[in-house]
Formats: structure tokens, C-alpha cells, sequence
């Protein structure tokens, strides 16, 4: 298989370099010419990071939202799970735990991002997908490869900008939702957007539940039984506002809100003899705010932005009587301050500067804290930030050339100061659509403060740890609306963060392991037949070994699977729709040593649904049936927290807009 992948990467750049053909123009030039690429990969006043997919020197990929609609997305996991490299952990079914691994890196080396805008600090650890409704996702951005340059502190493997739902192109938009499934999962939804003169506006409210309460297979001491328990019961309710002024002269203005509250039950894993945590609860409410405003001069671009976010944890294991007669009862209380400003300026006709200067501050109180810092932990960061882009018609070898740099400094009151350069190059022969890439830079992720603090667990004296990464790549437009990829990729980490016993009982986090992360990635997305269809489809392989030395030197890492295969099909025919997502994961070792008794199987699986639309005395009226797990297979993603067999869920969506209807 590999073999295969290496062979069909090579053809796809080989032929697109012989279909070269200098003076053909490039299709749709006058609507989207080069000279977009002009146009900032990130700007805080923007709720998208991407210009175009095939202008990037980093490989980027968009899920939209009719892909997730195909994917019967249900959270954000489900839609960031079809972009190329990325695996999704889960820890039983739907309301799970779920985190995310880009290119074989951990959950807490990945930026997340809200419309652009930084969604948490350094300080947190690896986010919970699954606290995100799909229904309230325009559509997800993935940028794949590290770049703290541009992003900042734990930027290794990559960016994920979750776009919300963008307000409709004139007027006003209402829509209410609902939807029923197995094992009671359940959902409703009412939202509204709209504009008026210069203003837009969008606000949302989601409700999801599910008992999660399946059956599944366990072999128990030599006999398979049928078993059952509550899998993470879960309900979340999520609700967002945002506003948005602009105005002819180039003056912009935003704010938004969101915020969700969620509990789940946390049962441990399901082991011989013992069923761990069946009373476990876990409650987390969370509310992020942001405001921006971007204006222009003559010369000059300026933008500025603020956000915060305050947030509520509580665990609760009454069975856990190791912390007392009464077990575990924590809450801990985090609250984030964020403030940046940019300027922009065009240098001559060729080249862009932007300099951007950032403050951050973190606090976290809790109960299970280290004494020596009392119940209460904090981190300020300060951090300056320079970038370029360059473009020359007759570059490198006579040929369209883009270049970028950025450079950035952070600051840190608890921690070493971190440096991280970052370098990329385009280059497109004649006017061909293939164009090919390259990236480089070194990166860093801050420990958090439950590696740091966390009673009997954290340790004050950690490294940041620091990345090397690297990425070769081409990009080939077949026509306007469809793209095919391929990367490899590289990245080199060095005091990595693991966890290591101090006794037959304990264990604390340390700076151990030497990490290298390689691979293969090869994708195609896009629509064909006048947008009748949609396709992505996307092969990774990866190999993510740990080299810190010893017995387990060249071993994989823990759950860190060497191939992963997806696929989305979204064909609409009138009022009807047919959507179709398969999935397939490569086997995974649980253990460091990688024995072959800690290998899970191999899985796939095939999700399909069917949908209708019809107009009602000008109301939009929309149903789904869905089926997820088709085939009814039996897997674990995450050793011993079985995922359920074949689902059905029902949807059913109303809409009224006062425009034409879309």
C-alpha cells in the first residue's frame, strides 16, 4: 500500500509538471490571480485564516459545510476527522471524550482557532471536540505543519479555524431544527442571521443529548457475553451571537460570543472483572468573547483585537475512595485575557510587511493544585511578531515565484523565552495550476498547567518543548473547483512531554522523548457537474517513532496509527440529496514497546444518508435520515471503550428566509 501511495504521488506531479504549458491562461485569472495571494494568511478582523487552498506554502484542506452535512456530522470531530492527516480519538461513543492528532503529533500541539481568532492559551491541554455542535459550523479550516511564527505557542502540527455559520447574503435568514436516533440521541436548534445596510448579524442555540447506552461484545476470563452500561451519557447547550459593521471607506467592526455548558458521565475503561468510574461525572462550561476592528490609510493596514474566556470544571467520582470517604469532588476555574494589534503595508509592487505585537494572561484556580502555589496558577506571555510575503512574475528560473518569512518572539514569566523562524516558497512554471511548495520552521509548545501544577502528577521544572518541522508539496487545480494535493511531511521534536511512573502507583510528567513524525499525504477535493457533486477524499501514512533511545528507540508511538484513508461524497439531484463518508484506520500500538498483543485491529466504516427539500408557501422544509456504521462493525479506537454498532438518526430542518429561497 505505501508502495502504491509513493507511485501514484509521483505520477500526479509528473504528469501535471509535463502538462506544463507556458502562455495558457490559467482558468478564471481575472476573478482569482495570483495576486491574491497578497492577502494575509491570518487576520484577526477575518473569520477565515485561507485565501485559496492551492496558494498556501503550507498544505491546507476545508471541510464545508455540505461536506460535514454528508459526514452526518453530529460535532466538530466529525468534521475535522475527514481532512487530510488528522486522527480522532475517542473514548466511546457520541459525547465522548474526543481529541485530535495531526500528522502522528499530540491533541495539546495543535492551535485552535474561532474565526481566526485564538480560541485557548498555552496553558490548556488537548480540547474536547466533541463540545462543539456540527450545526453551529460554517465549515472547518485545517493547516497542516507546524508555524509558530505565525500562530504562536503550540503550533507543532498544526491550525484548526472552526468558521461559524455565516450570516446569508442579503436579508434575513430563520431556521429551527431538530433530530432523533438510537440510543436516544437527540438534538434541536433555532438560529437566525442576517444583514441590514452595513450591519450583519448571526445568533444560534444548539441542544444535543444522548443516553448512550449500546451494547457491545467483551471477552470476560475465556467468554465472549453481550454487555451493556451507560457509554458517556452527555447532553450539551451551546449558543453563540455575533455583529458586524462595515463600512465603504474600509472601516470594519466585529464582536461575537459563544458558550456551551455540557455533562457527561465518564465511565473508565471497561476491563476483565471490573467496570471503573460508572458514576463519574464531568461538567465544563465554557464562554469565549471577542471584539475586532480593522481600518485602513494610504499606506497602511491596522487591526486590533480582543478576547476572553472564562471557564468551569468539575469531576466527580463518589466511588473513588483513595481521596477520601466521599471520593473525588474537584472544580477548577480558568479565566484568559487576550489583546493583539497588526499593521500591514505594501512594500513597492512586489512585497507585503506586517508586524504584530500580542499580550496574553492566564489564570487558573482549582482543588487539586500543588500547595506550593496555594490553590491559584497564572501565566502572562508578551510576544512581537514579523512577517513578509513577496511575488515575482519572473522569479525563480523566469518563473512565478512566492516567498514568505515570519519571525516571533514570546515572552514568557514562567518559562524560557521561545524564538520561532518560519520560511516558505511557491513556485508555479508558466502558467500551469500546479504549483509547488515548501516549508520550514521551528516551533515550541508551552507545557500546561495540569503538566505543570496537577497534585502529584505535575512538574515546575518542564522544558517547552521544540519542533523541527518540514514540508515538500504540490498543488494542481483542475479547473475552478477542484484541487489535488500531495505533501511530505517532517517533524523533529525533542523534550516532549510524557508521562512517566515515579512509582508502582504514581507517575509525573516529564521532558523525555525525543519524537519523529514523517509522511505521506495525498488528497483530491472539490466539486464537479456545475457543483452537482461533491468529492475529498484523502490517503495519509504516517510513521510517528519515538527516538529518545532505550528499548523502545524506532517504535511507534501509542495510538499513533501508520494509515489513514477517508472519503466524502455529497451528490444533490434537484430536491433530493445523497450523501456517503467512509473511514479507515490503520492498526495502533497501546503499549511503547509496540507488541503485538497491545495492537488494535484495523477498522472501516461507511456513514450514508438520504435527504429532501421542499418549498412550503415560501418556507423551506428538510429532512434526513441518516445511518452511521453501516455495517454494524465492533472496533475500539481507544483500547477497552468500546464505539457503538450501526446508528440511525432522523433530522428534520425548517428554514425561512425573505429573500429567494437558496
Amino acid at each position: 500500500m505505501r508502495a502504491l501511495a509513493l507511485h501514484i504521488s509521483l505520477l500526479v506531479l509528473s504528469g501535471a509538471c509535463a502538462a506544463a504549458q507556458p502562455g495558457t491562461p490559467e482558468p478564471g485569472k481575472g476573478k482569482d490571480s495570483a495576486r491574491v495571494y497578497h492577502a494575509p494568511e491570518v487576520r484577526v478582523e477575518a473569520r477565515s485564516i485561507l485565501t485559496r487552498v492551492s496558494r498556501g506554502t503550507q498544505p491546507r484542506a476545508v471541510v464545508t459545510r455540505a461536506q460535514i452535512e454528508a459526514a452526518n456530522g453530529f460535532d466538530l470531530s466529525d468534521a475535522v476527522a475527514y481532512a487530510p492527516g488528522v486522527f480522532v480519538k475517542q473514548y466511546g461513543g457520541v459525547g465522548g471524550l474526543r481529541t485530535i492528532s495531526l500528522r502522528g503529533t499530540s491533541a495539546q500541539q495543535t492551535v485552535i482557532l474561532i474565526d481566526g481568532i485564538r480560541y485557548r492559551s498555552s496553558a490548556d491541554g488537548g480540547f474536547d471536540f466533541s463540545n462543539l455542535p456540527s450545526a453551529s459550523v460554517d465549515q472547518v479550516e485545517v493547516l497542516r505543519g507546524g508555524n509558530a511564527a505565525l500562530y504562536g505557542a503550540n503550533a507543532l502540527g498544526g491550525v484548526i479555524n472552526v468558521v461559524t455559520r455565516a450570516p446569508s447574503a442579503g436579508g434575513t435568514a430563520l431556521t429551527a431544527r431538530g433530530g432523533y436516533g438510537s440510543y436516544g440521541q437527540r438534538e434541536m436548534g433555532i438560529g437566525g442571521n442576517g444583514a441590514a445596510g452595513n450591519h450583519v448579524w448571526d445568533a444560534g442555540f444548539n441542544a444535543t443529548a444522548t443516553n448512550g447506552n449500546y451494547p457491545f461484545s467483551f471477552n470476560e476470563f475465556g467468554a465472549t457475553s453481550t454487555f451493556e452500561r451507560d457509554n458517556a451519557d452527555f447532553s450539551n447547550y451551546f449558543g453563540r451571537g455575533g455583529w458586524a459593521y462595515h463600512r465603504d471607506d474600509g472601516l470594519r467592526l466585529s464582536a461575537s460570543m459563544q458558550g456551551y455548558r455540557s455533562e457527561r458521565g465518564v465511565p473508565g475503561a471497561v476491563v476483565q472483572g471490573n467496570r471503573e468510574q460508572l458514576h463519574a461525572r464531568l461538567n465544563e462550561s465554557d464562554l469565549f468573547a471577542a471584539a475586532a476592528a480593522s481600518w485602513p490609510t494610504e499606506e497602511w493596514q491596522f487591526s486590533i483585537s480582543a478576547s476572553g474566556r472564562l471557564n468551569a470544571l468539575g469531576y466527580r467520582d463518589p466511588d473513588a475512595r483513595v481521596a477520601g470517604p466521599s471520593g473525588i469532588d474537584d472544580e477548577y476555574r480558568e479565566r484568559e485575557g487576550n489583546f493583539m494589534g497588526r499593521v500591514r503595508r505594501a512594500i513597492g509592487d512586489h512585497g507585503v510587511a506586517e508586524g504584530t505585537a500580542e499580550v496574553s494572561q492566564t489564570h487558573l484556580r482549582g482543588d487539586n493544585l500543588d500547595p506550593a502555589l496555594g490553590s491559584a496558577a497564572s501565566r502572562t506571555s508578551v510576544s512581537g511578531a514579523i512577517a513578509t510575503n513577496w511575488l515575482y512574475d519572473d522569479g525563480l528560473f523566469g518563473c512565478e515565484t512566492a516567498l514568505e518569512a515570519g519571525l516571533r518572539l514570546d515572552l514568557f514569566d514562567d518559562l524560557p523565552t521561545a524564538l520561532s523562524p518560519s520560511a516558505g516558497l511557491i513556485w508555479r512554471a508558466g502558467s500551469t495550476p500546479l504549483r509547488l511548495r515548501a516549508h520550514g520552521g521551528l516551533n515550541y509548545r508551552a507545557p500546561s498547567f495540569a503538566e505543570q501544577y496537577y497534585l502529584n502528577y505535575g512538574n515546575a521544572n518542564l522544558r517547552p518543548e521544540r519542533s523541527m518541522s518540514g514540508d515538500l508539496g504540490a498543488t494542481y487545480e483542475v479547473g475552478e473547483t477542484f484541487a489535488l494535493e500531495s505533501s511530505f511531511f517532517m517533524i523533529a521534536t525533542r523534550d516532549q512531554i510524557v508521562s512517566v511512573p515515579r512509582s508502582p502507583v504514581s507517575w509525573s510528567a516529564a521532558n523525555v522523548e525525543r519524537v519523529l513524525s514523517r509522511g505521506l499525504e495525498l488528497g483530491g477535493s472539490g466539486t464537479l457537474f456545475d457543483g452537482m457533486l461533491g468529492l475529498r477524499a484523502s490517503y495519509t501514512l504516517t510513521r510517528a517513532e519515538d527516538r529518545s533511545g532505550g528499548t523502545v528507540d524506532g517504535k511507534l508511538l501509542v495510538y499513533a496509527p501508520e494509515e489513514l484513508t477517508n472519503g466524502i461524497v455529497d451528490l444533490r439531484l434537484g430536491r433530493y440529496g445523497i450523501g456517503a463518508a467512509w473511514q479507515y484506520v490503520g492498526h495502533r500500538f497501546t503499549l511503547p514497546a509496540n507488541d503485538p498483543g497491545s495492537a488494535l485491529p484495523r477498522y472501516g466504516l461507511l456513514a450514508a444518508n438520504i435527504s429532501a427539500r421542499w418549498i412550503i408557501g415560501g418556507v423551506g422544509v428538510k429532512a434526513r435520515l441518516e445511518c452511521s456504521n453501516m455495517f454494524d462493525t465492533e472496533y475500539q479506537v481507544v483500547r477497552n471503550y468500546p464505539m457503538p454498532g450501526r446508528t440511525f438518526l432522523g433530522r428534520v430542518e425548517i428554514d425561512f428566509h425573505d429573500g429567494p429561497q437558496p
